[in-house]
């Protein structure tokens, strides 16, 4: 590795680092902007692969993106050391070598430059775009800010006989919630550290926040507006940020896999966010699951299904995701990779992600606390303290300092993240589709030769990657076109020949070829062939065009 990753890049630093390595490794890494952000920030993406083997536009490509939400900086950063990883080890390992030979990468490590601007250089913990969203003012409430002047936004505590909130008998730092039959203690209302607008004395209203946009509500598949879900946007893809990375996918057609990278919970979550496994092929699901058990090797991430697993609401499904869409609307397997969970860390044993974040449980965070004191030396947690609010009088400000606690991991411990999520995405791009090809030619006499391609998969996932993308005719289907030299001619066969799709070893996996019983063959339809007959003499070419597998030349006398 050329970088270092012990702190978190501003957007000025995050693109001179890519710059640096494009011209350090110029074979190896273009960087281009593929448009600008809210604000006019560009959104720098790398495009590796070693052009000497060919243009990226015709190799199968992995896509990578990281800071879709402002807050999660560690994406951008564990996506920035994919980059690095990947033209260091080029030469070095061999794995990678063979990867940037036959494959590109196309990574943008933040997708929300603005937001994240606004995050490592403010008290603010922004999550949404700085598009204020849905109305231009705030609205009446409370709202985060920094009421003490000391850099952060933490909580506030205020003594009520009616609170729900209650110190624990075991830590001091740590609030419990009172029992429901609980009277006569001290009692307490948590609320963020903050201002409230238009207060009249009395009601103390939470504000939805002036910056509500959330982009990875953003996208065509299964959009829903305001009404239904949350941060949805005026329309899809109505944000220029998201609007440049689905248009640049759409416009290659060479991408077979997705990994979005986010924070936080330490998991893999995969399609679908809207419907239950039974909705998907088998074929997708068993290369899913598959590649998902690669990822729990690599990383230690369990992977899950949003829907079965990851819901908010289980009566609400979450709408217009990026990792759903890539699935739905362009046919390849697609990942959101949560990075980094402190809980886990911290020895926490999490069954369900969702119900942990909403009801931790007293023990649960008095091991986080204890971890904090012996990991960061006490210093994620800030004590709770005496502050006169100039509104709401006497209270305490103190609790997590949540950006590189729970949001993202702390500075010291970035790599070990960054580095684990790196090799998985290497890890699913090694299982793309992977062609090679013969062309053979033979003297037939009487100035005649027969020439014959043949082709084959030798990747795990097919040439169309899903079983959805063939249903849905999302990708074409491989061609092989011949080239004829000067004074040629074709006696049989056509110039452009249509091979169809080949199979890749993921078909084991889906389980829907299996013959009964134990015994279970390779399947017959990795593999295809073309046969011309040529009348005249001269070298002989041949084109294979595949959509997500890329494209082959071959040459013959």
């Amino acid at each position: 590795m050329r970088l270092s990753y012990d702190r978190y890049l501003r957007y000025e630093e995050l693109g001179a680092a890519l710059h640096g390595l494009a011209r350090e490794y110029p074979e190896l890494c273009r960087v281009y902007s593929i448009g600008k952000s809210y604000e006019g920030r560009e959104l720098w993406l790398a495009e590796v692969t070693n052009s000497a083997t060919g243009p990226a536009e015709e190799k199968p490509a992995f896509w990578v993106d990281g800071n879709t939400h402002a807050g999660e900086v560690t994406g951008s950063m564990a996506a920035l050391y994919l980059v690095d990883y990947l033209l260091s080890g080029y030469g070095e390992e061999e794995r990678v070598t063979r990867l940037l030979d036959q494959k590109a990468f196309y990574v943008l490590p933040r997708l929300s430059p603005d937001g994240a601007e606004r995050y490592l250089t403010t008290p603010h913990t922004l999550r949404a775009t700085v598009r204020p969203w849905p109305y231009e003012e705030e609205e009446p409430g409370l709202h985060a800010d920094d009421v003490d002047g000391d850099g952060e936004i933490l909580q506030m505590r205020v003594e009520d006989e009616n609170g729900e909130w209650k110190v624990s008998e075991h830590d001091d730092r740590l609030m419990i919630p009172r029992g429901p039959d609980e009277f006569g203690g001290t009692y307490y209302r948590l609320y963020r550290e903050g201002y409230l607008r238009d207060y009249d004395g009395f009601e103390i209203k939470i504000a939805r926040p002036l910056h509500g946009l959330d982009m990875n509500r953003q996208y065509p598949y299964a959009w829903e507006g305001e009404e239904r879900q949350e941060g949805a946007g005026p329309y899809p893809l109505s944000e220029p940020e998201a609007r440049a990375q689905v248009e640049f996918i759409l416009k290659r057609k060479n991408v077979f896999g997705v990994h979005t990278y986010h924070t936080f919970s330490g998991v893999l979550l995969r399609p679908h966010s809207d419907k239950p496994d039974e909705k998907m092929p088998e074929q997708d699901l068993g290369a899913y699951r598959a590649i998902g058990e690669r990822g729990r090797e690599i990383t230690g991430y369990p992977p899950l299904s949003v829907y079965h697993d990851f819901r908010y609401s289980r009566d609400r499904a979450i709408t217009g995701t990026f990792d759903d869409w890539a699935y739905e609307g362009y046919g390849v397997l697609a990942w959101t990779i949560e990075l980094w969970s402190m809980a886990e860390r911290a020895g926490v044993e999490i069954r369900d992600y969702i119900e942990f974040f909403r009801n931790p449980k007293e023990e649960d965070g008095l091991r986080l606390l204890r971890w904090n004191d012996a990991e960061l030396g006490g210093k994620g947690f800030v004590r709770w303290r005496e502050f006169e609010h100039p509104q709401l009088g006497r209270v305490e400000i103190g609790g997590w300092r949540p950006k590189y606690t729970f949001q993202n991991p702390p500075p010291h411990l970035l790599e070990e993240e960054c580095r684990k999520v790196a090799l998985f995405s290497v890890s699913h791009a090694a299982a793309g589709p992977h062609l090679e090809a013969e062309l053979h030619v033979r003297e037939l006499g009487a100035g005649l030769r027969r020439v014959e391609l043949r082709v084959e998969n030798a990747g795990y996932l097919p040439t169309n990657v899903t079983q959805l993308a063939l249903e849905r005719n999302l990708v074409r289907e491989l061609e092989a076109e011949i080239t004829l030299p000067a004074g040629a001619g074709l006696e049989s066969g056509e110039p452009v020949t249509k091979l169809g799709h080949l199979a890749g070893r993921s078909a084991l996996d889906g389980g829907a070829w299996r013959s009964p019983g134990f015994f279970a063959g390779r399947p017959s339809d990795y593999r295809r062939r073309a046969v011309w007959v040529v009348r005249g003499p001269g070298k002989i070419g041949a084109e294979v065009r595949s959509e997500r597998a890329g494209t082959l030349r071959l040459e013959a006398e």
